[in-house]
């Protein structure tokens, strides 16, 4: 009986001492240590500024729309930097800094609050490797930290608006992800520079960028590999149950292809993830029915031969010997690095390909025998693994769009009408002649899968970065305009 009585006792007054810690930890501790001791669920910026309690309780939370006054800016940031209850000399440390921009005005500005910000993230000590704004190289605001740190949001335009009078909602939300790193948010880097030699690696750094950025949009695959045992890649937008493809660069000197497609996949997560239309298609709702298929570089070991020469790869020594025999120059070279050219490697018609080499070399050399190469396999293994409703293959030079392969009836209409369609899209002929060769990707699918292939030329020359913003200009609604063509067809 006495040990029951004690055993009460030593458990009342453990009861009660924890109380009176819960009341202390409520009262003196900051929300992110209450956080951590409890690992509770993170707040929301409601009920963060709550916890600072230097407003009245539900500040903001139906009033989140109403613009912040300077005051109430630095009461918050007080409370985050340790100066609670010395607003006043708080504020005189700000001025000193720097921090506003006009001490007439009463609200507090968008670059006010980024800079109080950034005051408290400094010591993160981020490393800041990609832009997210356009034209901020003047402002005093590491914009790109507070972005890449997931502080503040990107906003669709990618435009900073400085002497934007911020609302309760974005101080809550700015200080909040401060404090609490949980509730910080992933923003989309303006990723893709095509005005460059752009090569394997510049790309391959890019498609692990843009998936991190738009997580439930983007995701990646390898599909294969290529002969020296690069990566071919193959990025996937969307989340509808009709494929098309895009593939590029399957002949190395075409290689501006590349950030063509990549330019393309960038601006289309983009303008979906905002909920934005683009060349006024609604992409956001198009993802709904349609899946791309993005695969831009299929010759990667050819690429890194024209881009950065034989010293590049592990056959020098074969390549400089087909240079020698061929009167081609490295630049203009197609093969991938053992001289089969891949868009003459598919089994269409492949025996009775006419104007071919009969040996390596760096153009028209078919191989030995059909899929012969690494990069043709991997890209009709992954072509029968996906079934996809359409493809669209990019090349350089000569600005047309060749779609024929030997299709009959109701196949021949369709497809016709297709290249009809993104011929007229992109200010393009199409090829009006019946006539078909063989061995090429797009021959394979149309008489495989018996679905529309496009092969589309762009530009006037291969490598001519001078020729970007005209080829960008004319294609970088094509995938879109491909898409509705298709839904439009198959209804």
């Amino acid at each position: 009986m006495e040990y029951t009585q004690k055993l009460n006792r030593q458990m009342f007054f453990f009861i009660a001492a924890f109380i009176v810690f819960a009341y202390l930890l409520g009262k003196f501790f900051s929300a992110p240590l209450k956080q951590a001791i409890f690992n509770s669920p993170p707040l929301d910026e409601w009920e963060y500024i709550n916890e600072l309690e230097v407003f009245a309780n539900n500040w903001g939370v139906i009033d989140g729309d109403l613009p912040v006054s300077r005051e109430e800016g630095i009461k918050v940031f007080a409370a985050l930097e340790g100066y609670r209850d010395r607003e006043q000399e708080y504020e005189t440390v700000l001025a000193e800094a720097g921090i506003f921009s006009d001490d007439d005005v009463s609200v507090l500005a968008r670059g006010e609050l980024f800079r109080l910000a950034a005051r408290l993230v400094q010591a993160e000590k981020t490393e800041v490797s990609r832009s997210y704004f356009y034209g901020t190289e003047d402002t005093d605001v590491p914009l790109d930290m507070l972005a890449q740190l997931g502080i503040i949001e990107v906003p669709y335009e990618r435009q900073f608006a400085p002497d934007a009078i911020v609302t309760r909602g974005e101080l809550a939300r700015v200080a909040a992800r401060i404090a609490l790193p949980d509730l910080r948010i992933t923003n989309a880097p303006l990723t893709v520079s095509p005005k460059q030699e752009y090569t394997y690696e510049i790309m391959c750094g890019d498609l692990e960028t843009l998936a991190a950025a738009y997580p439930g949009l983007v995701t990646l695959q390898e599909i294969g590999t290529s002969v020296e045992g690069r990566r071919i890649l193959a990025a996937k937008l969307g989340n509808g149950n009709k494929e098309i493809f895009l593939d590029a660069a399957i002949h190395a000197c075409e290689w501006m292809t590349t950030p063509l497609l990549m330019k393309m996949l960038e601006e289309y997560a983009h303008h979906a993830r905002h909920g934005q239309a683009y060349g006024g298609y609604d992409v956001a709702a198009m993802l709904q029915e349609v899946s791309f298929w993005f695969i831009p570089m299929l010759n990667p070991d050819g690429v890194t031969l024209v881009l950065e020469g034989p010293g590049a790869t592990e056959h020098a020594q074969s390549v400089n010997r087909m240079l020698r025999q061929s009167d081609r120059p490295l630049k203009r070279w197609k093969a991938n690095i053992r001289g089969v050219d891949l868009n003459r490697n598919f089994p269409a018609s492949w025996p009775y390909l006419v104007k071919v080499d009969t040996k390596p070399s760096p153009a028209f050399f078919k191989g030995y025998e059909p899929l012969s190469e690494p990069e043709s396999r991997a890209l009709y293994d992954f072509t029968l693994e996906r079934r996809p409703a359409m493809t669209i293959s990019y090349h350089q030079q000569g600005e047309i769009v060749y779609w024929y392969f030997r299709q009959k009836g109701e196949r021949l209409e369709r497809d016709r009408t297709l290249a009809q369609g993104l011929a007229a899209a992109l200010g393009y002929p199409y090829y009006r002649q019946l006539l078909a060769n063989g061995g090429k990707y797009m021959d394979w699918v149309i008489s495989e899968l018996q679905v529309p292939a496009m092969l589309i030329e762009v530009g006037t020359d291969v490598g001519d970065l001078g020729q970007w913003d005209r080829i960008w200009r004319q294609n970088r609604y094509l995938g879109l305009v491909a898409a509705e063509l298709l839904l439009t067809l198959q209804e």
